[in-house]
């Protein structure tokens, strides 16, 4: 029979008026790509739980996945060139804390979000919203991985293990 949100009992493939309402882009704010993206992953089985326990012990960096990653999730503030919108979102291409040795802060920045960053002189007041709750450690370790070797930065690469160590150290 089905629930009063589906038809024929079948919640993936029949969604009545109410579901679709329910994702109006104009009644709620869904970030589509972050949704393809996550669903992306859950149903390659490469997610073994939410915060992707099983992924950082078996992480190796996967740079079309970074890349892909970075599409989804950044590209829209920080732009695929990595070089910001002026004023409003800083850029990565050339950024100190992507290029610094210790990735920490950079980490940190993608698992809680930051508002108010400082580059280059210029302070950027929008927020960058925290990653932590949506995307794995492998996940935030290919992006960040992604960031430090693109544009010509050079920072060293991180691991899920890194990510995973840097998100429990932060609750």
């Amino acid at each position: 029979m089905g629930s009063p949100h589906t038809q024929g009992g079948n919640p993936m493939m029949n969604s009545c008026t109410v579901c679709r309402q329910d994702l109006r882009l104009d009644q709620r704010r869904i970030s589509l790509p972050a949704v393809f993206t996550f669903l992306t992953l859950v149903v390659a089985g490469a997610r073994d739980n939410a915060f992707g326990a099983s992924e950082a012990a078996s992480y190796a960096y996967d740079a079309a996945r970074g890349e892909k990653l970075y599409a989804a999730n950044c590209s829209a503030c920080h732009q695929a060139s990595g070089e910001g919108v002026p004023s409003a979102f800083p850029p990565l291409k050339g950024s100190p804390v992507v290029n610094r040795d210790d990735a920490t802060k950079q980490m940190h920045v993608v698992l809680d979000g930051l508002q108010g960053a400082r580059v280059g002189g210029v302070v950027y007041g929008n927020a960058m919203p925290p990653f932590g709750e949506t995307l794995g450690d492998a996940d935030i370790a290919d992006i960040v991985d992604y960031v430090r070797s693109s544009w010509g930065n050079h920072g060293k690469p991180v691991t899920a293990a890194q990510v995973a160590a840097e998100r429990t150290a932060a609750r």
